[in-house]
C-alpha cells in the first residue's frame, strides 16, 4: 500500500488496490480503491487515469496532518 497526497487539497490517502470496473458501460475500466488516512472510515473508487492526475505519491517523511487551502 502506498500513501498519496491530493494535489489540490493536500489531503492524505492510502491506495489499497487496483481493480477493474465491471459495470456494463464501463466494463474493463481500470480503477483505484483508496481511503483517507484520517477522520473518515470510507473507501473510495476512482478511474486509475484520474487518480494518477489528481494524486501524487508521498514518502513517509513527507506526511503532514491537516489540509492545505486550495
Amino acid at each position: 500500500m502506498t500513501d498519496y497526497r491530493h494535489k489540490k487539497t493536500g489531503t492524505l490517502y492510502r491506495k489499497l488496490s487496483d481493480a477493474i470496473d465491471c459495470t456494463n458501460s464501463r466494463d474493463g475500466t481500470p480503477v483505484v480503491i483508496y481511503e483517507r488516512l484520517a477522520g473518515v472510515n470510507e473507501l473510495y473508487v476512482r478511474d486509475a487515469k484520474e487518480f494518477d492526475e489528481k494524486f501524487e505519491p508521498i514518502q513517509s517523511s513527507d506526511k503532514t496532518t491537516g489540509e492545505r487551502n486550495a
